[in-house]
């Protein structure tokens, strides 16, 4: 995190800074030219002030002007020239170069005063030119040109001076910047790191919230992520411990009992209690398995809303498809299974992998405790759904507990898992249902199981 908040706030103020440096170059030159270009301008003022015209020709008062030059010379070489405004040469360096008509002057003097860059012996010079009156020259355009031009040396290190301190100054600006980032960074993750140790502190078996005070705004979020990702990862790890506890409870009894069915059976040599012994284990094993399956549709119902989302759909459709599902097994042993559509649709939220799986119960729950020629009828009404069949009951003193895991109410003879209307509970909850249990129905027998949906998803689902 140091070395990206460094990369992202000291790369762009490193191109900043070097903007900031080209930007500052062009501000030294002006300000050297500022500077200079005066002391330029008072050089070609004095030789305009020592100019005399004698027989014909400029002549130039050279001691006092060179003595005024020295005086003020800033430790450039100066070079000069005199000639017309048609360019005829009059004195001074031949070879000087004119400014051009075009050039503007860096410094504002007046309209006869102009500045500007050239080459001279190889190297680069600072002009002045400046229109001096002539009055009694004998030329036919009293209007000459004073050019000086001096040599860079001087200005050059002023503009790196300038520069140089500029450089120096945003450098530690920049140095300031990348210790300021890394102690702000360094003091600004403390919580988060308060909050790592407290997570490598936590026990294996612990999933409890942490939180940490001080906390970023910007790390809330992630707290809070993390935080219901390992609630949700302590649910499912629960769920997985309870199957498999429950697992081996469960099915140890049913083993241990068809371990010793098949020893009998193998001991005993007489085909017909052989195969009656074979007949019992064969219904154990159905036993099992059916208790197996229960048992992990269960530990699938428990998470499956952590995996499927809600939709709306027909419960109408749902439970015919589920009834005609099975309409074979309620043929093979006997029973009467049917199915009563009071409205023609009937819309709900839920997810339709649950649903299915509660009404497969219901109607299962019928045809194992029912006995062969039981009429059983799936009815779909606005809102909910209900399975009844006309068997033998449940007692009222089972009612209030056939809801809770591995609860058997069913009479001697019917083995059953115990999980059946554990399953639609627990569904019926997720979807934030009511469940209703009516026994007997007519005449002292039946049962109606009744499962009420609202319309919403509910709430924290």
């Amino acid at each position: 995190m140091r070395g990206r908040l460094l990369a992202w706030i000291l790369g762009p103020l490193t191109a900043l800074i070097a903007l900031n440096a080209w930007v500052g170059y062009g501000h030294a030159v002006q300000a050297a030219n500022e500077a200079y270009d005066r002391s330029l301008y008072l050089a070609a003022r004095t030789l305009a002030e020592e100019l005399v015209w004698v027989d014909g020709q400029a002549q130039l008062e050279l001691m006092k002007a060179a003595g005024y030059l020295f005086e003020n010379h800033t430790g450039s070489r100066l070079f000069y020239k005199l000639s017309t405004v048609q360019g005829q040469w009059l004195a001074g360096a031949r070879d000087l170069p004119h400014l051009p008509e075009r050039q503007e002057a860096s410094v504002q003097f007046f309209a006869l005063v102009r500045f500007g860059d050239a080459q001279y012996l190889g190297q680069s010079v600072r002009l002045v030119q400046l229109t001096h009156v002539m009055p009694d020259a004998s030329l036919s355009d009293p209007l000459i040109h004073i050019t000086v031009a001096e040599t860079r040396e001087t200005r050059q290190q002023m503009i790196q001076r300038i520069l140089g301190d500029t450089l120096r100054s945003q450098g530690l600006l920049l140095l300031a910047a990348a210790l300021l980032v890394v102690w702000a960074v360094g003091r600004g993750i403390r919580p988060l790191e308060a909050f790592r140790q407290q997570w490598a502190q936590k026990r294996d078996d612990d999933f409890s919230p942490v939180y940490t005070p001080h906390m970023p705004r910007e790390l809330l979020p992630l707290m809070d992520t993390l935080n219901a990702y390992v609630d949700r990862l302590g649910r499912l790890i629960e769920i997985r411990k309870r199957f498999l506890d429950n697992a081996a409870h469960q099915l140890r009894t049913p083993l241990t009992v068809l371990k010793t069915q098949l020893s009998l059976a193998q001991r005993n040599a007489e085909p017909d209690q052989a195969g009656a012994l074979l007949q019992a284990a064969h219904q154990t094993t159905e036993g099992a398995v059916r208790l197996t399956e229960q048992m992990l549709a269960l530990a699938r119902v428990e998470h499956a809303r952590e995996i499927h989302p809600a939709q709306s759909l027909d419960l109408v459709q749902l439970a015919r498809q589920v009834t005609e599902s099975h309409a074979l097994r309620a043929h093979q042993r006997g029973c009467d299974l049917g199915f009563d559509a009071l409205v023609p649709s009937s819309q709900v939220s839920g997810v339709a992998l649950l649903l299915q799986e509660a009404v497969a119960n219901l109607i299962d729950n019928a045809l194992h405790h029912g006995p062969a020629g039981t009429c059983i009828t799936t009815r779909v009404g606005p809102g909910w759904v209900e399975v009844e069949d006309d068997g033998p009951g449940i007692a009222p003193e089972h009612q209030a507990h056939v809801w809770e895991r591995f609860y058997r109410a069913a009479p001697s003879g019917v083995v059953g898992s115990g999980l059946g209307l554990a399953i639609v509970r627990e569904i019926a909850l997720q979807h934030g249902a009511q469940w209703r249990l009516q026994s007997p129905v007519k005449e002292g027998r039946g049962v109606a199981i009744r499962l009420s949906f609202v319309s919403e998803w509910p709430a924290g689902i």
